[in-house]
């Protein structure tokens, strides 16, 4: 082991740079896609809910839209982030909390919670899932829309998460991913290591389930939710066996 590696915990470290690592996520188009799922269903909220917010790129594009955002993540680093954004953009309409998933505890309802990026992947228990549902549940209004993803078994199964930026000359931020993935217990382990232009190199242990299809729906509905589609991301087409990643989209009666 290298002597001038460290150890981080989760999103902590790396919360300084994260956008820059994650620059290639194309969050308006995923913002976009939003818009279109809200379309099909008829939803018009006016307040939404943005669950493991991160640094928020998600809530504050919604914000910018007009919607009064709350976003909530268990990093404080991540939130900290959030909120220089926020300031940077003037924006008045949206608050950051933070929050465990699991143990939600806010004291508004909401109409729209949306959850992105593979966060709800994190939660390594089905109870964890479960009371993670559970909280989403108390705090929407009657009639409210819950849409999240979470990757497939396919995508976590073939490693998809080991990479590396180093082909790339304008990236600050260096960083190499090795992902292994246990069957049994359906968790893929990422060992991301990361090269600061200060010479520092840190690593974080990222931890992923994949839920089971089947199981994740059950879960929706002993929570109270009305399941209505699973699609293949970004797409109306069913979540299939290959799909990569899996729009889950549920309404509370």
């Amino acid at each position: 082991m290298d002597r001038d590696l460290q150890f981080a915990s989760q999103f902590e470290a790396i919360a300084p740079y994260y956008d820059e690592v994650m620059s290639v996520v194309p969050y308006r188009q995923w913002v976009q896609y939003l818009r279109r799922l809200l379309k099909r269903y008829g939803w018009k909220p006016r307040h939404v809910l943005d669950l493991a917010t991160g640094t928020g790129s998600v809530a504050l594009l919604l914000a910018e839209e007009g919607y009064k955002v709350t976003g909530v993540d268990l990093s404080e680093q991540m939130l900290v982030m959030a909120r220089k954004k926020a300031i940077e953009r003037n924006l008045q309409n949206v608050t950051f909390l933070q929050q465990d998933a699991t143990r939600l505890d806010l004291p508004q309802e909401f109409d729209l919670v949306v959850s992105l990026f593979d966060s709800l992947n994190y939660i390594l228990t089905t109870k964890g899932l479960q009371d993670a549902f559970a909280g989403v549940y108390r705090c929407l209004q009657p009639g409210g829309g819950f849409i999240f993803d979470l990757n497939g078994e396919y995508a976590l199964e073939h490693n998809l998460f080991s990479q590396d930026n180093f082909w790339d000359d304008n990236a600050q931020v260096k960083h190499l991913w090795t992902a292994r993935y246990n069957k049994r217990t359906r968790i893929a382990t990422i060992e991301m290591d990361f090269y600061l232009p200060n010479g520092t190199r840190f690593r974080e242990v990222h931890k992923e389930r994949t839920h089971r299809h089947a199981d994740v729906i059950n879960f929706l509905r002993a929570a109270g939710f009305e399941f209505l589609d699973a699609f293949d991301a970004y797409s109306f087409l069913p979540a299939g066996q290959r799909s990569e990643r899996i729009f889950y989209i549920a309404r509370k009666p």
